[in-house]
C-alpha cells in the first residue's frame, strides 16, 4: 500500500549506486494456502525458497532478501535474471509437490540504480519497479521492463527464449513503462491481461457529480492508517459523509488495485439479511440458478487484487462480520473498506472515526462552501452576499456540519428563505429517542434536521412519506399508489405528495427507463418512525404484502407464456420487495406468504438456487401449514429445493412422502409435481423403470389440472430415459406428444425441453448436438442460464465420445469449470464421473483413483464403463497405492473436488 517515491530516467543516479537488474517474485493465493494447509505449507516454502535459491545461484544471482512469500535478488547481467526465473518455473512445474500443489509463482524483473545497503541488502529505484511489475505478473507469468529488455538485447539471440511486448503501462509511484513478457517453449506463454491502469478502471465507483470538500486530513490518515491493516471501517452518525469519504479514498487507492474498486450498497436490505447477493450484484456476478452467492464471490474474489467497500451496513452487522472474516481469510489481496453507524467488531478492523466538517467560524470552512455549492445546482444564480453567508454559517453551526444535514437544508431553497431554513433548523424538537441515547450533538441534530424537513410538507405527503417508507429499495410508482391506496383514495394526492417529496430530496427518482423511486435510508428510518407512532405500521406493511402478492400472481403468469425471461428479469429486479413481503407475513399471514410463493413455482423450478426456493420450505414448517390448500404443491417444491440444490434425497423423499398424504387425505393436489420431483430422483438413482413410471403418473395428473409446464416436462424426461433403455419408438411417441402440447405456449423453457428430448432421441450425433444446442438458445431465451447449462453437458458428452482422450478430457474440464458448485450438485457430479474414462485412456491413474473415492460418497453411482476404467486402474496401480489417493478423494466435498479437478488436471489436455 504504501507509495514508492518515483524516480524520472533522467534522474541521476545517486553517489555508490550502480546499475543492477532486480528480480522479485511472489506465491499467488499464499494466504489462502497458509489457512488452508498451515503444517504443509511450512515444507512447501522451505522447498520453494530452495528451488529459487539454486536457480538464483546457479546464474550468478544474489538473493538477498525474503519477503515472507517471496525473494529478492540481484544480479549483473540482465539476462540471468531471466534464465534464473526461466529455470526456477520449470523446476516448480517439474516436483511433485504435497497437499498444497504446486506453489504459482509470479516474476517482476528491471534493471536500474541500486546501491548496497549493509553488508547484504540493496536499494533503489529498481526495486519499487521490479515490484510494480511483479504485482500486475500473473500466476507463472515473467514479467521485464523495457530497460531490462534492451540490455538483453545483444543475448536474444542465443537465449532460448522470445519476448512479447504487452505496451506500455501505468503502475503507481512510477513513470509509464513498456512491459515484455517471457516466453519459453515449455512455460505457460498466454495469460489474462496485466495489471496497471488502463483507460477504463475496472469496478463500480460511482462518477464524482458534485464537488468532494475539506476532507483532506481524513483522506491522510486513512492512506496511514492503512498502511496497517487492510480491514478499515469508516464509523458515525448517519449523514456525516461516511460514503461519500470512504469512496474518495477508495478511488485514490484505486490505481494500485489492478481488479479495481467496488461499492456495495446494503441500504436496500432489511435487518439481518443476508448480504451475499449484494456483495455478488456489485461485482457484476450474474445471478445463476443454482449457484450461491457466497461461494459466486469468493471464487472472484480468490485471487483478485481489489478492493471492496461495503456501505451501510449497521442492520446488517452479523452478516456483514461473517462475510468480512471469510472474505479476509480467504482473499488475501483485498482490501475491505466498510462505513457503518457501529464497528463491524471483528480481528484485525481498523476503526476510523468520521467527524463533522471544518467548523471553523470563517466564511471559508467546508461547510458554508458545500452549502453555497449545493444551492447553487438549485439555483445557478445563488451568489450569497457576506451578511447572507454568515446566515450560512450560523446554518451550518446549528446543524452541527454534518453534510447530509447541509445538503437537505440547502435543497429548501427551492422554496425558502435563508431566513426561513435557519428558524427551521433551530426551533427545538422533540425527537429524543432510546435508539440514540448514547449520543448528543450531530446524531440528534440530524434527526432534527429530518423531522424539520419533514414539517415543512403539507398534511397529505407527509402521509405519502409514511407509507412509502415500508418498501425495500427500488420500487415503481404503481406499486407505491397501490400501497397508499389503502387509505388515501385519490390517486391525484398520492401523486402529488410524491412529488413534493421528490423536490424536497426526501425520495428520488431513477430516470434510467423504469421510473423507480427509492428513499434514503435515514429518510426510511425516520417516516417509518413517524408511521409507526399512528398505529399504522404493521397495517400498512401488510398492505405492501398484498400489493406484492398481486405483482407474483401476475408475474407468475407471465412465466407460463411467451414472456418469460421478462418475468424472470422482474422477480429479480424486485427481489428486495418481494423478500421484505414474505418475510413479513411468513410470521404474520401464512396464507398471505403462501399467495406470495405460490406463483412463483415455475420461477424457482427453472431458475434453482434463487433465494425464493426455500420458501416452501420455510412456509410448510410453520404451525397450520399442511391446512393450506396449496400445500401439496409446496411440498413439491420443498422437495426439488432439497434434492436439486441442497443434493439431500433422504429430505427430499420426506418432502414427497408428506405430500403425497396431503394428497390422499383430501381434495387438493399438487397438479402432478410431486411425481415429477419424484421421477427426476428415480432417474439420478439409477431406477429408470421407476422414473418413468412416476413421469407417466406427473403427466396424468397434469392434464387433469391443466397444468402444461409439468405435463411437457415429465413427457420430455420420460422420453430422454426411455431413448437410454433402448425404446426408440416409445420415446419418439412421447416427445410428439410434448411438442404438440408445448407449442401451445410457445414458453422458452418447454421449448427448450421439447429439443432436450428430441437430442435424446437423435441416433446421429451431430443431429443430437444441433437439438441440444436448439435448447440451450431457447434456454437462454428463458433467461434460464443452468438449464442452458446442463445441456451443453449433454453437447460435451457426444463431443468428447468423438475426441482424442487428451480431447475428451479439456472438454469435460470447460463443462466442469462453466457449471456453478451450488444448485446443480448432480450436473457436477455427472461431469467429474465423465473424467474418468479419459484419465483411464491417458494412464492418469492416481487422479482417477482420486476421483473414484470421490465418486463413493457422491449421490451418484459410476456406470459400466467407468466401474470397469476403476477396476483396470486398480489393478495397475496396486490395490493399497489406489486406495490410499482414493481415501484421499474420498475426503472431499463438492466444492473441494472441483478445486483438485481445475487445480491438478488443468492442462492436462493440452501438454
Amino acid at each position: 500500500m504504501a507509495d514508492y517515491p518515483s524516480m524520472t530516467a533522467s534522474s541521476a543516479p545517486s553517489a555508490g549506486s550502480r546499475e543492477s537488474t532486480i528480480l522479485t517474485t511472489d506465491i499467488v493465493g499464499s494466504t489462502a494456502l497458509l489457512r488452508r494447509h498451515p503444517n504443509d505449507m511450512m515444507a512447501a516454502m522451505d522447498l520453494h525458497d530452495q528451488i529459487l535459491h539454486t536457480a538464483i545461484r546457479r546464474h550468478f544471482g544474489n538473493p538477498f532478501r525474503s519477503t515472507g512469500d517471496g525473494v529478492l535478488a540481484i544480479f549483473e547481467r540482465p539476462v540471468d535474471a531471466v534464465m534464473a526465473a526461466i529455470e526456477a518455473q520449470r523446476e516448480m512445474r517439474r516436483i511433485a509437490w504435497g497437499p498444497t500443489g504446486r506453489l504459482q509463482i509470479r516474476f517482476g524483473i528491471h534493471t536500474g540504480p541500486t546501491r548496497p545497503r549493509g553488508d547484504h541488502d540493496f536499494f533503489g529505484p529498481a526495486l519499487p519497479t521490479a515490484t510494480r511489475l511483479q504485482d500486475a505478473a500473473n500466476a507463472d507469468q515473467i514479467l521485464l521492463s523495457d530497460v531490462t529488455v534492451q540490455r538483453v538485447a545483444t543475448d536474444l539471440r542465443s537465449a532460448q527464449f522470445r519476448l512479447s511486448d504487452l505496451g506500455e503501462h501505468h503502475f503507481k509511484g512510477i513513470d509509464p513503462i513498456r512491459v515484455h513478457q517471457v516466453s519459453a517453449p515449455d512455460l505457460p506463454n498466454t495469460f489474462p491481461p496485466i495489471g496497471g491502469k488502463r483507460e477504463t478502471a475496472r469496478g463500480n465507483l460511482p462518477a464524482n457529480l458534485s464537488s468532494f470538500l475539506g476532507r483532506e486530513r481524513e483522506l491522510d490518515e486513512l492512506a496511514q492508517m492503512a498502511l496497517e491493516s487492510r480491514l478499515l471501517t469508516l464509523v458515525g452518525p448517519g449523514g456525516i459523509g461516511k460514503t461519500r469519504l470512504a469512496i474518495e479514498f477508495a478511488r485514490s487507492l484505486e490505481d494500485t488495485f489492478s481488479d479495481g474498486a467496488w461499492i456495495v450498497d446494503l441500504s436496500a436490505l432489511e435487518r439481518d439479511s443476508e448480504v451475499w447477493p449484494s456483495i455478488a450484484e456489485a461485482l457484476l456476478i450474474l445471478p445463476v440458478p443454482g449457484a450461491e452467492p457466497r461461494l459466486q464471490v469468493l471464487e472472484r474474489l480468490h485471487r483478485a487484487r481489489a478492493i471492496l467497500l461495503m456501505d451501510n451496513c449497521e442492520h446488517v452487522l452479523d452478516p456483514v462480520a461473517d462475510a468480512v472474516t471469510e472474505l479476509g481469510l480467504t482473499c488475501g489481496d483485498l482490501f475491505l473498506i466498510n462505513t457503518s453507524r457501529r464497528t463491524i467488531g471483528v480481528e484485525g478492523e481498523a476503526v476510523y472515526e468520521v467527524s463533522s466538517l471544518d467548523s471553523s467560524s470563517h466564511e471559508d470552512s467546508a461547510a458554508v462552501r458545500l452549502f453555497v455549492e449545493r444551492a447553487r445546482l438549485i439555483n445557478r444564480r445563488f451568489q450569497p452576499t457576506s451578511d447572507e453567508l454568515a446566515v450560512i454559517e450560523r446554518i451550518c453551526t446549528n446543524l452541527d456540519c454534518i453534510p447530509l444535514a447541509i445538503e437537505i437544508a440547502a435543497a429548501q431553497l427551492r422554496r425558502h428563505t435563508l431566513g426561513s431554513i435557519e428558524s427551521g433548523v433551530t426551533k427545538p424538537l422533540d425527537l429524543q429517542s432510546s435508539v440514540f441515547r448514547r449520543r448528543t450533538g450531530r446524531h440528534q441534530t440530524l434527526r432534527q434536521a429530518l423531522e424539520w424537513s419533514y414539517d415543512l410538507l403539507d398534511p397529505n405527503s407527509r402521509r405519502v412519506l409514511q407509507r412509502l417508507s415500508v418498501f425495500s429499495g427500488s420500487f415503481r410508482e404503481e406499486q407505491a399508489l397501490a400501497v397508499c391506496a389503502g387509505d388515501i383514495a385519490d390517486e391525484s394526492e398520492v401523486l402529488s405528495g410524491i412529488d413534493q417529496l421528490v423536490e424536497t430530496s426526501l425520495l428520488s427518482r431513477d430516470f434510467g427507463g423504469r421510473h423507480l423511486l427509492r428513499m434514503l435510508q435515514t429518510v426510511q428510518a425516520f417516516a417509518r418512525e413517524m408511521l409507526d407512532q399512528t398505529s399504522l405500521l404493521q397495517i400498512v406493511e401488510a398492505r405492501h404484502s398484498e400489493v406484492y402478492a398481486a405483482r407474483c400472481q401476475q408475474l407468475g403468469q407471465q412465466l407460463a407464456g411467451v414472456n418469460e425471461a421478462k418475468a424472470a428479469n422482474a422477480i429479480y429486479d424486485e427481489l428486495s420487495n418481494l423478500r421484505t413481503a414474505f418475510e413479513r407475513a411468513i410470521t404474520r399471514d401464512l396464507k398471505l406468504a403462501a399467495d406470495l410463493a405460490a406463483p412463483l413455482f415455475l420461477f424457482n423450478y427453472s431458475h434453482r438456487g434463487a433465494e425464493t426456493g426455500n420458501w416452501y420450505e420455510r412456509i410448510m414448517a410453520r404451525p397450520g401449514a399442511q391446512e393450506l390448500e396449496q400445500a401439496p404443491i409446496f411440498l413439491a417444491g420443498a422437495a426439488g429445493h432439497a434434492f436439486h440444490d441442497e443434493g439431500d434425497q433422504q429430505k427430499a423423499a420426506a418432502f414427497i412422502e408428506r405430500g403425497l398424504r396431503a394428497e390422499a387425505a383430501g381434495s387438493r393436489t399438487s397438479q402432478g409435481w410431486l411425481p415429477h420431483v419424484a421421477g427426476q430422483m428415480a432417474q439420478w438413482s439409477g431406477d429408470l423403470a421407476a422414473c418413468i413410471e412416476h413421469h407417466a403418473t406427473a403427466v396424468k395428473q397434469a392434464r387433469s389440472a391443466g397444468n402444461i409446464p409439468c405435463e411437457v416436462m415429465s413427457l420430455c424426461m420420460a422420453a430422454f430415459v426411455k431413448a437410454r433403455m433402448g425404446d426408440l419408438d416409445g420415446a419418439r411417441e412421447l416427445v410428439e406428444e410434448a411438442a404438440q402440447t408445448g407449442q401451445k405456449t410457445m414458453q422458452p423453457t418447454l421449448m427448450g425441453y421439447i429439443h432436450y428430448a428430441r437430442g435424446g432421441v437423435a441416433q446421429d450425433p451431430n443431429r443430437a448436438i444441433d437439438e441440444y444446442q436448439t435448447s440451450v438458445e431457447w434456454a437462454r431465451m428463458a433467461g434460464n442460464h443452468l438449464g442452458a447449462r446442463r445441456v451443453k453437458l449433454l453437447i460435451a458428452d457426444l463431443q468428447a465420445a468423438q475426441a482424442t482422450p487428451a480431447e475428451a478430457l479439456a472438454i469435460h474440464l470447460r463443462t466442469l469449470i462453466d457449471l456453478p458448485s451450488h444448485g446443480a450438485a448432480f450436473y457436477n457430479w455427472l461431469t467429474i464421473r465423465s473424467l474418468i474414462l479419459p484419465l483411464a485412456q491417458l494412464e492418469a491413474l492416481e487422479q482417477l483413483a482420486v476421483l473414484a473415492g470421490a465418486l463413493r460418497v457422491s449421490p451418484l453411482k459410476l456406470d459400466k464403463a467407468a466401474r470397469n476404467a476403476v477396476e483396470k486402474a486398480k489393478g495397475r496401480l496396486g490395490e493399497s497405492n489406489f486406495e490410499l489417493a482414493a481415501a484421499r478423494g474420498s475426503r472431499f466435498d463438492l466444492a473441494e473436488a472441483r478445486r483438485y479437478i481445475i487445480d491438478t488436471l488443468q492442462g492436462m489436455g493440452t501438454n
